[in-house]
């Protein structure tokens, strides 16, 4: 099983920062999640949310804001003053970070109530470019753009988020050319897994943050667990 940092190690540092990016890697998690976005001048930047107010000194949608303008924003004091100065990374900041460890990366590519149109072949160009996409699960709520994605990149792994008792995932899975599903821990039925498996899809979920959970999720089979507390579920499965 292979655990994934939510954000980076978003329990303890700002989410989807590189103070949070490094203190997972020094967990020693199996994988990072964060999510992307395009900014106005078309930069790849991490940060959750489309609108920059619930984690940084700012207000306004990151596609109406230059890279500039968002490294103007204080995105750690929101989680303490130690936090205070810290600043929006980008895709490349992290790629660069990851480059000289051994860890999968999860993409959650940003296309909800706003679209940025180009984003899958931004990403790929970026990646592709880095030598990474191996590397990388792209993850989205919206379906259509991994479809494109997949279609550009034919051998890029990909998984449909989603929270939902979606019926018979393995078949929805194979129809989207999906390599994972995403889906929130209490929409995973156990009785799925045996489909899943024989169609080879991987299942992630998310955000587990109970370790008491990881012995139950490691005998039914589960792949990975996005979670809050990379901390605390990787010392759990260690002592597994």
């Amino acid at each position: 099983m292979k655990i994934f940092a939510h954000r980076g190690n978003s329990s303890v540092y700002p989410e989807n920062t590189m103070p949070a990016f490094q203190s997972a890697i020094d967990l020693g998690v199996h994988g990072i999640e964060t999510d992307v976005h395009l900014t106005k001048d078309g930069i790849l930047v991490l940060t959750h949310d489309e609108d920059v107010s619930r984690v940084s000194t700012g207000q306004g949608m990151v596609k109406d804001m230059t890279l500039q303008e968002l490294r103007a924003l204080d995105f750690g004091s929101w989680k303490g003053e130690a936090f205070q100065g810290e600043r929006i990374p980008t895709l490349e900041d992290l790629l660069d970070l990851l480059e000289p460890h051994d860890l999968m990366l999860n993409i959650e590519i940003k296309m909800g109530f706003v679209l940025y149109p180009g984003i899958e072949e931004k990403l790929l160009e970026t990646i592709e470019k880095r030598g990474f996409l191996s590397r990388i699960i792209f993850s989205s709520f919206n379906h259509y753009s991994l479809v494109k994605l997949k279609s550009l990149a034919p051998t890029a792994l990909m998984a449909p988020l989603y929270q939902c008792g979606l019926y018979e995932p393995h078949v929805y899975a194979k129809t989207i050319g999906a390599d994972f599903i995403h889906p929130y821990y209490l929409a995973m039925d156990p009785s799925l897994l045996p489909a899943l498996k024989k169609e080879n899809i991987g299942v992630n979920l998310w955000t587990v943050n109970t370790p008491q959970a990881v012995e139950t999720y490691v005998a039914m089979g589960i792949d990975g667990l996005i979670t809050d507390h990379p901390k605390e579920l990787i010392e759990t499965l260690r002592s597994l």
